[in-house]
């Protein structure tokens, strides 16, 4: 059965599934460019920036809220 993977997109709202550079496994941010095979994530953290922005392969990313928007129930 093929899975069904939805593609990320820019405004995203994504989280890490693994840790890239000194960002944990968890860390959350928001699509900001979309590339071939990777994404270029901003992270920030309730109002403090945390890191401008992160290039983030794909396959390592979970969308958590699509285009910011909830998911519908």
């Amino acid at each position: 059965m093929p899975s069904r993977t939805r593609v990320i997109e820019e405004h995203d709202v994504v989280r890490f599934l693994a840790p890239i550079d000194h960002w944990p496994a968890g860390t959350e941010g928001t699509v900001v460019s979309v590339y071939h095979d990777a994404m270029l994530v901003e992270l920030d953290g309730e109002g403090d920036c945390l890191d401008l922005l992160v290039t983030v392969p794909a396959e390592l990313l979970e969308v958590t809220l699509p285009q910011g928007r909830p998911r519908a129930a």
